[in-house]
């Protein structure tokens, strides 16, 4: 609980979230800010810095496990969701994501199998799943965040949770897409559980050389061609650009019009 650290009550967390943000928003879009909110000091011509880079804002993704206010929020301001399903079962996270994008739709920013959409994902990966079985259940076991609870078999069969082949995380990880639409990233939880760095380190292994590039190949080949990539600074940067340039079209066709 890291809330207490910063003078702050966790029970006001999504009011945090919300007025935070939309300060932060400003801060990156607008030179010198006046504001008044209820969480924090009152700013009077106040001046962020340093100013985002190439004076574009960075590409934001609201992450959330169960509140749609944090869904609604992503959406409204056009920002990505990350729906962190590690825990949960999938039915919890479709509801969530599908809020996310009537929303964006509903606030103009595109289509809603448009919006750009995060998913999470815990693995852990050998060469055959009876090893891999076999080397995790003992962590998972005493984990605290696992253990004492539902078997490793019912949690993997409820939640995201794959432990298997290389092979096994890919063809789950692909059956992602068939709950919650085209998505544009996914993020994998690799060091749970208590697992000691040597493993951790050939677990990435077998997913940047196994797992990833199937993933990659895949998803891109099924994602229709009107649902966009995630934002990146150069996509950002190039979008500025077009803006720029037809305003500055406008403005000359303005002082033409009144010469």
């Amino acid at each position: 609980p890291v809330y207490p650290w910063f003078g702050k009550d966790i029970r006001d967390g999504i009011e945090l979230a919300v007025e935070n943000y939309a300060l932060l928003h400003r801060l990156w879009r607008e030179d010198v800010v006046t504001w008044e909110g209820t969480h924090r000091t009152p700013l009077q011509g106040f001046t962020a810095t340093p100013r985002p880079l190439d004076g574009v804002p960075p590409f934001v993704w609201h992450g959330s496990i169960r509140s749609p206010e944090i869904a609604e929020q992503a959406a409204y301001y056009g920002d990505g969701f990350f729906a962190n399903h590690i825990f949960w079962p999938k039915e919890h996270y479709i509801r969530l994501i599908t809020l996310y994008r009537s929303r964006f739709e509903h606030y103009g920013h595109g289509k809603a199998d448009q919006a750009i959409v995060g998913l999470g994902g815990q693995v852990f990966m050998r060469k055959n799943s009876q090893d891999a079985v076999r080397e995790f259940r003992p962590y998972f076991d005493n984990a605290p965040v696992y253990g004492h609870g539902p078997s490793l078999e019912e949690f993997s069969d409820q939640t995201p949770l794959t432990v298997g082949s290389p092979e096994e995380v890919i063809d789950k990880t692909l059956q992602f897409r068939e709950y919650f639409g085209d998505y544009q990233r996914q993020l994998f939880l690799m060091d749970h559980a208590g697992l000691p760095l040597k493993t951790v380190l050939e677990q990435l292994d077998l997913l940047g050389e196994e797992v990833v590039p199937v993933l990659r190949k895949e998803l891109d080949a099924l994602r229709p061609a009107h649902v966009p990539d995630a934002p990146t600074h150069a996509s950002l940067l190039a979008a500025k650009a077009l803006r720029d340039a037809g305003t500055d079209h406008v403005q000359e066709r303005l002082q033409e019009s009144l010469r």
